[in-house]
């Protein structure tokens, strides 16, 4: 181990072991005394990348690159088993606003996308435009205003069929796709699916939604925070300032010693504040979350969602009156006809979700035009161990209460008879 970070301290009573390096503790207090604590670890995993945590973990990993046609550059990882090749089809997994796909490889044999290969499935992880693995272009640079001209609409049109085509064409199994969209994952391939059914049902042969954010009625939070965020884009727009959070080496570095040394249990408890009270987050994972959140993201994908918020419409951005004549050929922007997915869909969401509700997850399904369509809770029997929205991604009951669901869907709701 490394001299400099890991020592000893000789006392008459005993000897400490001090490990400066110490980023994963068992209980949120212990990281003021991470160093000498016996309930904190070195978890090389924090401040890693995809690449690394999934060789490490022991998986293949396989990196592929595809360009919308707007000159998006997005990178999107593979991951097998080493022990045995694929059996199954193919699964596509989108993350959420602000974060990347770090977050489905961070928590050891607990990810997602581990315990998907475990089952035999190819695996793919999506990395949306402005993220950290996909932050490049044909002639634009994140550091340029005009890169950041982009909205939630736009990634449904282009990045979410640019990633899906990758797919098919790789493993020459279009159609037999699994795609499974979190947050804004689902957001957009909801987006996708409506506007383009014929092409959807060519590539996707079932869509899982988790913690499924469509439509936004009534949801405090985002009722309380609405005119911060209105007047904080309003004065970004006017400095020209499209982007947010793309200096992510900076960002996380710095989240990372602040959260470990100085506000440990304030940096959980905004968690709770955004994504919902958690009895589930455990401490130990509080770094590997702010080790890929927040991540490169527009302006605009916030303002659209107070949009969708405001109008209780899931609908295109609004330009304005004079803008929307202009592109959408009327002065109000169009809704997305949900009807028209035929798509075979399930909806997975948490009752302590503060970003999405049962009524609207009610509308969301009540609206999809599927015969072949299921709304379950997380966890399905157990409302004492009740997801929020970030339990979806880091819950230590993940096992039990959302992959077991999971797989039953994949292995047999989607199959084709």
């Amino acid at each position: 181990m490394d001299a400099t970070v890991v020592f000893l301290i000789i006392f008459p009573l005993g000897v400490i072991c001090v490990n400066f390096k110490n980023n994963a503790c068992s209980n949120f207090p212990y990281y003021y005394i991470a160093a000498f604590s016996d309930h904190c670890s070195y978890n090389p995993d924090v401040l890693s990348t995809v690449p690394a945590m999934v060789e490490r973990h022991g998986y293949n990993v396989k990196r592929h690159s595809t360009t919308t046609d707007d000159g998006y550059i997005l990178t999107v990882f593979r991951v097998t088993s080493k022990n045995k090749e694929p059996t199954k089809s193919p699964v596509f997994i989108q993350h959420g606003i602000t974060l990347n796909s770090a977050n489905w490889v961070d928590i050891s044999n607990r990810s997602l996308a581990f315990r998907l290969a475990d089952e035999g499935y190819d695996v793919w992880l999506g990395n949306i435009r402005g993220t950290t693995y996909s932050n490049k272009h044909k002639s634009l640079n994140v550091n340029m205003s005009e890169y950041w001209n982009f909205n939630l609409d736009t990634m449904a049109q282009k990045d979410i069929p640019s990633q899906l085509k990758l797919v098919a064409n790789e493993t020459g199994k279009a159609g037999h796709i699994f795609y499974i969209g979190y947050s804004m994952g689902a957001t957009v391939a909801f987006m996708y699916a409506s506007e383009y059914p014929e092409e959807s049902q060519k590539l996707i042969q079932g869509l899982v939604a988790l913690a499924p954010v469509v439509y936004l009625n009534g949801i405090r939070k985002i009722e309380l925070v609405k005119p911060l965020i209105l007047s904080v884009i309003k004065f970004l727009s006017v400095k020209n300032v499209k982007g947010l959070f793309y200096h992510e080496t900076y960002i996380h570095t710095y989240l990372n010693r602040f959260c470990k040394n100085v506000a440990q249990i304030g940096c959980a408890q905004l968690l709770n504040w955004i994504f919902g009270k958690s009895v589930q987050f455990q401490p130990e994972d509080l770094l590997l979350l702010f080790s890929s959140f927040p991540t490169g993201t527009s302006i605009y994908e916030f303002e659209q969602y107070v949009q969708i918020a405001q109008s209780k419409n899931f609908q295109k951005f609004d330009y304005g009156k004079e803008k929307n004549v202009e592109i959408y050929g009327q002065s109000e922007p169009p809704t997305y006809n949900l009807s028209k997915i035929k798509l075979p869909v399930r909806l997975l969401y948490g009752e302590e979700d503060s970003l999405t509700s049962q009524e609207n997850v009610d509308r969301l399904y009540k609206e999809v035009g599927s015969t072949n369509k299921e709304k379950y809770p997380t966890p399905v029997n157990n409302k004492n161990e009740a997801y929020n929205h970030i339990d979806f991604i880091y819950s230590k009951y993940l096992e039990k209460n959302l992959y077991e669901k999971l797989f039953e869907i994949l292995d047999s709701q989607f199959q084709e008879n």
